[in-house]
């Protein structure tokens, strides 16, 4: 299992050579690399995988977060309502591509296998 294309991918890079970025900005996605030219959406539905990503994103750095707040009281409850339902209909608009990126590299962590070698890129 190779971590090296999970890290590379959370600094927007492509997951084989680390140079080319995946994300042109933050609300778009290159369909190939510029510098090896990896393919980055493997199939149809490919990138749907970043919903649970995104997900878990949410619940984990912002919902958890603002209830643990709300719990100990440092939050009042129209804030934490407010903070609550702002973050989940924002968040997933901006972060929906950064993880499909996310979520390209942790597809060729558990199937490096399927990680083409360079020029032989033909999926």
């Amino acid at each position: 299992m190779k971590t090296i294309y999970l890290r590379r991918t959370l600094f927007n890079r492509c997951p084989r050579c680390g140079e080319g970025h995946v994300l042109k900005n933050l609300f778009n996605r290159h369909d190939n690399c510029s510098s090896c030219e990896l393919t980055y959406s493997r199939e149809d539905g490919f990138f749907i995988g970043g919903i649970p990503i995104s997900y878990g994103l949410i619940c984990g750095l912002w919902i958890v977060p603002l209830l643990i707040a709300w719990m100990l009281e440092w939050l009042p409850k129209d804030w934490f309502l407010g903070l609550c339902f702002g973050g989940v209909f924002v968040f997933p608009i901006l972060s929906y591509h950064y993880c499909q990126c996310l979520w390209l590299g942790l597809y060729f962590v558990f199937a490096e296998h399927e990680m083409p070698e360079r020029g032989k890129d033909s999926v």
